[in-house]
């Protein structure tokens, strides 16, 4: 959630970066300005010793900790999923082009702002390299096919790009060397408190909470006295989350994936508005909440940890709302023939998957300098925060996240965002969703997108447009949050009268979920293979099964499953069988 763009919040945002970034620095001028005033009587004081012992520990933690963590972060090579054939990478920059009305500005941004004048063929095409191939260097045996590409961006330009190596430097997010800005242990002892205190309210509220294994405990810090003493495991290894069990025989539950910043924390008033009987699956990313821990997973392992979160809760029919990051994860529902079968629609709250292609987002995560308070609380809170930073720049892979619109039709999908979101191209998304292909002119239709929210119909594609509102700020407004409420349990509520059709396809969903995840039946070493008996219905499924018992996973013996995986999990002619992978 940012804040507005006012001088009382812009001093509120600069002094809560400084204090939090700088502790150990104000309690070293704190000690020599005492001691200059009052002599050793004022440094002896209780008061000044308490401030004396925060600020040499907190100087001991930037020199000890800081210091060399950020060293670690920058020393990590980027990970990506198999590469793309020639065919799907031509397919991809055709997609990507064809979203695109203004060429010249769309090199520009992905350029770092750079003049055409400043372009050449190399700058291009080692920027391709990244976009396509996953990959930097010397073009070797891909030459002729990044000839053919710069060559359409040539047509499309109108204009030739010069050879050679010029000045533009382009916006590589996984090689480019990322900012990392430094955070006080007092801050991170606040975010303990904050996400211990989340933790309690929503255990209060009939939530259970399904940790991590055990082991995990000291790989995030601050440490979450729950891993321990929570009885509940996730099947997921790298996800913990909450689950409120799903009473009502009139609704759908939800499936809930919040963004970058503390947790679930600023969720809290929001998820309290959801009817209480209705189920929520609340899944944590821990990567993205301001802590020290692990990387995310590769794309296709979070698609296959989802899927046995799900399995666990047998949620046979749901509803997918992601805030912020966690729309980047609609690319691993829909993708996911197991998920996609279960998921009735999906809610997007200010999305950042679509048009992932235009360099808006990338720009501002990167180059953008920051100015109002809003762009500065994004600069510290998300875009330099040590663990989110990581993420996104040797953890993340633009191709295995971006949400084009073709892939949106066929369920009912609504896409909720602000009119001055600081973080995308609002009005662009807007006018791709509602024509097809963004616009630079979208301002004329702002007044049609204003009324959304009052004319929103639940069927089929939509968009609602906050005119007025910034990235997240829908989530404190008295005004909004109960209308979106209401989109959520219309999509939540299930209809009487349904269709011979979807009666099938409910009962093609239910027969895979015949027993729950962790049956009592199940051995130990079962639960922790992840297999599942409610697979077991075709040879792909046995096969599937057979790969996990033999082999344990990513860094371990399973190495090469990496590229093994999606040929099994994606069969060409497994359009009507469920896809699923358990928890290696």
């Amino acid at each position: 959630m940012l804040v507005n763009q006012f001088t009382a919040e812009y001093v509120l945002v600069r002094g809560i970066i400084y204090m939090f970034s700088y502790t150990g620095l104000i309690c070293l001028f704190y000690f020599f300005l005492a001691l200059s005033i009052g002599g050793v009587q004022f440094i002896a004081h209780p008061f000044s010793i308490a401030i004396e012992v925060l600020g040499a520990i907190e100087i001991l933690f930037y020199l000890f900790w800081f210091l060399p963590y950020r060293h670690y972060l920058h020393s990590q090579k980027p990970i990506f999923p198999p590469p793309l054939l020639r065919n799907e990478r031509a397919e991809l920059f055709d997609k990507t082009l064809g979203t695109v009305r203004d060429v010249e500005l769309f090199v520009k941004g992905w350029m770092g702002g750079a003049g055409l004048e400043d372009l050449r063929r190399e700058d291009v095409k080692l920027w391709l390299l990244w976009a396509l191939w996953d990959r930097e260097g010397i073009p070797g045996n891909d030459e002729e096919e990044l000839e053919g590409y710069v060559d359409r961006v040539e047509a499309a330009l109108g204009r030739e790009i010069k050879g050679g190596w010029g000045k533009a430097k382009g916006i590589r997010l996984s090689f480019g060397k990322f900012e990392v800005s430094h955070r006080s242990l007092m801050f991170y002892l606040i975010i303990g408190f904050i996400d211990f205190a989340t933790s309690m309210t929503l255990l209060i509220s009939g939530f259970r909470f399904y940790r991590q294994p055990r082991r995990a405990f000291f790989s995030s810090f601050p440490l979450r006295p729950l891993t321990l003493l929570a009885p509940k495991q996730s099947a997921s290894p790298n996800f913990s989350y909450f689950h409120r069990p799903h009473k009502s025989p009139n609704h759908r539950p939800l499936v809930f994936i919040h963004g970058v910043g503390v947790g679930l924390f600023p969720y809290l008033l929001f998820l309290s508005k959801i009817p209480k009987d209705v189920g929520i699956l609340a899944i944590e990313v821990l990567p993205t909440s301001s802590r020290i821990t692990r990387g995310l997973p590769l794309p296709l392992d979070i698609m296959c940890e989802f899927g046995d979160i799900v399995t666990q809760q047998n949620l046979p029919n749901f509803v997918m709302i992601g805030n912020s990051f966690g729309t980047f994860f609609t690319r691993q529902f829909l993708d996911s023939q197991y998920l996609s079968s279960r998921m009735h629609s999906i809610i997007m709250l200010d999305p950042v998957t679509v048009l992932l292609g235009m360099p808006d987002t990338a720009a501002n995560f990167t180059t953008r300098v920051p100015v109002e308070a809003n762009e500065w609380e994004l600069w510290w809170a998300a875009q330099t925060e040590p663990d989110i930073a990581f993420n996104l720049s040797r953890r993340f892979c633009w191709r295995e996240h971006v949400v084009w619109k073709e892939d949106l039709v066929g369920k009912p999908v609504t896409l909720i965002m602000g009119g001055k979101d600081c973080i995308v191209n609002p009005i662009a998304i807007a006018s791709y969703i509602t024509r097809d292909y963004p616009t630079p002119d979208g301002e004329l239709e702002r007044e049609r997108w204003t009324k959304s929210i009052e004319t929103w119909t639940g069927e089929g594609l939509e968009l609602v447009w906050l005119e007025g509102y910034d990235h997240g700020q829908w989530l404190m407004s008295s005004k909004v949050l109960p209308k979106i409420t209401k989109i959520i349990e219309s999509y939540c509520t299930i209809a009487h009268t349904t269709s011979a059709a979807q009666q099938s396809t409910s009962s093609d969903n239910t027969r895979y979920n015949s027993k729950p995840y962790c049956s009592a039946n199940r051995s130990r070493r079962e639960r922790r293979r992840g297999r599942s008996g409610a697979l077991l219905g075709s040879s792909l499924q046995v096969l599937e099964s057979a790969v996990h018992a033999e082999m344990s996973g990513y860094g371990r013996r399973g190495r090469w499953w990496r590229g093994r995986r999606r040929d099994i999990l994606n069969p060409p002619s497994a359009s009507a069988q469920p896809q699923y992978c358990a928890p290696t």
